[in-house]
């Protein structure tokens, strides 16, 4: 399943250089971001967003390999969208790694506000038709009465911030979502769009920040669970 991806780019369009980072502390502490599973195929060309969707059979599998590869590893805590086919892959880390884990729906996906619902072609075509304003200010724009890069940022960081002042150098992880991940990653390195969109994870992949002397750095991206063994 592929993100829904912005409109094409255009002519003499430069990346911002001046957008908020993450917090860093310089502390050694690893995150990892841990998208969930795939979703039950009548769902695949839907834009359900920060809906409460199944995972398919498929996915349920991946949920267990996911969790499998962190066996044994040493992690702090495990946090997750309460949105249940993120709850599952952390609860699945949680169990096997032995860490605590905290379910909430700061971490939820994008809420897609009006366009939520809406077949991935008509989500496109609205998006499309409003490629001035997105391209005005891609960071800040977002949907009719739902969420785009800033808020998603705003309602998700305080959250993840919260936990790494709690385990300072530790190892940690979060289950969540796509356009989630993409978000936190993005921010966490100074990276606008559409470069940002490199960090949208496949479904049950895994990528890793570690927050170093010179800020956070990406360590790993886009891992599949018998990559993280």
């Amino acid at each position: 399943m592929q993100a829904i991806g912005p409109p094409p780019q255009p002519a003499g369009y430069a990346p911002r250089t001046d957008l908020p980072r993450a917090t860093s502390r310089g502390d050694g502490t690893r995150l990892w971001l841990v998208r969930h599973a795939e979703v039950a195929e009548r769902w695949h060309e839907t834009a359900y967003g920060s809906m409460d969707v199944e995972l398919s059979e498929r996915g349920e599998a991946q949920t267990a390999a996911m969790g499998a590869a962190f066996e044994g590893r040493a992690l702090a805590r495990v946090l997750a969208s309460d949105l249940t086919r993120a709850r599952r892959m952390g609860e699945g880390i949680a169990r096997h790694s032995g860490a605590p884990i905290a379910t909430t729906s700061a971490l939820r996906e994008m809420d897609r506000g009006e366009w939520q619902g809406l077949t991935k072609a008509e989500f496109i075509d609205r998006w499309h038709a409003d490629a001035d304003g997105y391209w005005s200010d891609p960071y800040r724009w977002h949907v009719p009465g739902g969420e785009g890069d800033e808020r998603l940022w705003l309602r998700s960081w305080p959250t993840v911030e919260a936990a790494l002042l709690e385990a300072p150098g530790a190892e940690l992880a979060i289950a969540a979502h796509g356009q989630l991940i993409r978000v936190l990653t993005s921010r966490a390195l100074g990276v606008d769009v559409p470069e940002s969109y490199a960090f949208y994870l496949d479904p049950a992949h895994a990528t890793c920040l570690v927050d170093g002397p010179d800020g956070w750095a990406l360590e790993a991206v886009n891992l599949a669970p018998h990559e993280l063994t």
